[in-house]
């Protein structure tokens, strides 16, 4: 997924909500810069299998790192790493090919990016 254009345009969206919501101005001439990073996204998958009954969980992982510059200089920098998961379970076994669930990967996006933005804009 390294360079997949609607994977960022979708970070991008996401992140720019969360910071409208936290009343945050967006201004691509702002003297504050937010930059963000996706350091880690993968499947962590974990079967039961017992006879013909199967459970399954699916957790999509995501860890982000986000830079806060004025003008130019860094002010602080946060990694964050937030799950999204789905459990599945049935009397036969049916394996989806390993690929990331859209939701999944959508609800991490989500958690990942609120995070992100609270560190990085909280006071101490």
């Amino acid at each position: 997924l390294a360079g997949n254009r609607n994977l960022e345009f979708g970070l991008r969206n996401i992140t720019e909500e969360f910071l409208q919501e936290k009343n945050f101005d967006i201004n691509p001439d702002s003297k504050q810069k937010l930059s963000i990073e996706i350091v880690y996204l993968d499947v962590l998958k974990t079967k039961t299998n017992v006879s013909v009954f199967h459970k399954d969980s699916e957790s999509v992982v995501i860890r982000l790192r986000g830079v806060l510059k004025v003008d130019g200089k860094k002010i602080k920098e946060v990694i964050v790493e937030e799950e999204s998961s789905e459990i599945s379970m049935s009397t036969l076994i049916v394996d989806n090919g390993g690929n990331f669930n859209q939701q999944s990967l959508s609800n991490a996006l989500k958690k990942s990016s609120d995070t992100l933005v609270t560190k990085l804009f909280e006071t101490n």
